[in-house]
C-alpha cells in the first residue's frame, strides 16, 4: 500500500509540473526579458528650449543673453555632447530645428551678443587679440557654471559661429590648449577670414611651432554666391592643409548660396558630418 501511495504521489507531481509548464510557468528572469521585449522604444521628442538669465563676463565686461536646448529623451546619469553656438539670436533656432529634424540628442548652448551700435563689440571680440578674452569668457566662466547644471559630456564640445564669429571659431581652434583642448569640434559658417589674413597666418605658424598635433574635427563652410567669404574660407582651409597638423580632421563644404542663408541651407549636412562615425 505504501509503495502504491508513493507511485501515485509521484505521478500527480509530474502531471502538476507538466501542467504548470504548459500554462506558461517560467523563471523571473524569463518573465522580465519577455516584458522588456514587449516594451516599445520611446520615440524621439523635440528638445526643450529655455531662455536663461544674461551672463556677465569679467573678461569682456558685458552681459550675454543665453538660450539652452535640452534633449527630451534624457537618460539618468548619461552625459551628452554640447554645441556652443554664437550669434544665438540669429542661429539658435536654426541649429535646434536641425537637431530635432535629425533626431540628435545634443545639448545646445546659445550665446547671444551684447548689442551696441553696429554690433561693434561682436566684431572686435571675434578678432585678434580681443578674441582671447571672449574665448576665456566661454571656457573659464560660462562653461564652468552651465556644465555644473546640465549633463554635458566634457570630452565632446563643439563651438559654432558664422561670419565674424566664424572667424572666431578658426581662432579658437588655434588658441586652444595643444594637450588638453577645451573644444573638440569646430564649425565655421562662411567665416570672415579676410579681417586679418596676415595675423591668422602667423597664428597658424605659431600653433604649429607649439605642437604638430591639433585634435579637432573641423568643418569649414564657404558661400560662393554674390555675397560671401568663400575665397578667404578656401585660403584658411589651404593654410591648415599646408600646416599638416596630425589628428586634424577637416571637412570643407561649399555652396552656391549667399552669406546669410548659407547657414540654414547647410546645417543638416554640417551636423551629419560633425557627428559621423
Amino acid at each position: 500500500m505504501y509503495l502504491q501511495f508513493k507511485l501515485v504521489t509521484r505521478l500527480f507531481l509530474c502531471a502538476l509540473a507538466i501542467n504548470l509548464a504548459a500554462c506558461g510557468g517560467s523563471s523571473d528572469s524569463e518573465a522580465a526579458q519577455q516584458g522588456l521585449s514587449e516594451q516599445t522604444a520611446q520615440p524621439f521628442l523635440p528638445g526643450e528650449r529655455l531662455q536663461l538669465d544674461a551672463f556677465s563676463s569679467s573678461y569682456t565686461g558685458v552681459s550675454y543673453p543665453l538660450r539652452v536646448y535640452l534633449p527630451q529623451n534624457r537618460v539618468a546619469n548619461k552625459r551628452y555632447p554640447v554645441i556652443y553656438v554664437l550669434d544665438a539670436e540669429w542661429r539658435f533656432d536654426t541649429i535646434a530645428d536641425s537637431l530635432d529634424d535629425n533626431k540628435m540628442a545634443v545639448i545646445l548652448v546659445g550665446i547671444e551678443n551684447y548689442v551696441d551700435e553696429g554690433y561693434k563689440h561682436r566684431e572686435a571680440y571675434s578678432q585678434w587679440p580681443l578674441a582671447q578674452d571672449y574665448f576665456d569668457f566661454i571656457r573659464k566662466e560660462l562653461a564652468v557654471e552651465l556644465e555644473a547644471r546640465y549633463p554635458v559630456d566634457k570630452s565632446d564640445r563643439t563651438v559654432m559661429g558664422h561670419s565674424y564669429t566664424g572667424l572666431f571659431v578658426g581662432l579658437a581652434l588655434l588658441m586652444d590648449d595643444p594637450q588638453q583642448p577645451f573644444f573638440h569640434r569646430h564649425v565655421s559658417f562662411d567665416g570672415s577670414f579676410w579681417a586679418h589674413t596676415d595675423t591668422t597666418s602667423q597664428l597658424i605658424d605659431d600653433r604649429r611651432g607649439q605642437s604638430s598635433t591639433l585634435k579637432s574635427r573641423t568643418i569649414l563652410v564657404g558661400a560662393n554666391g554674390k555675397v560671401g567669404n568663400v575665397l578667404y574660407v578656401r585660403e584658411f582651409d589651404a593654410q591648415l592643409t599646408r600646416a599638416n597638423f596630425a589628428q586634424l580632421d577637416t571637412t570643407y563644404l561649399e555652396y552656391k548660396q549667399e552669406h546669410i542663408p548659407v547657414v540654414a541651407y547647410s546645417v543638416d549636412e554640417v551636423l551629419k558630418a560633425l557627428y559621423r562615425d
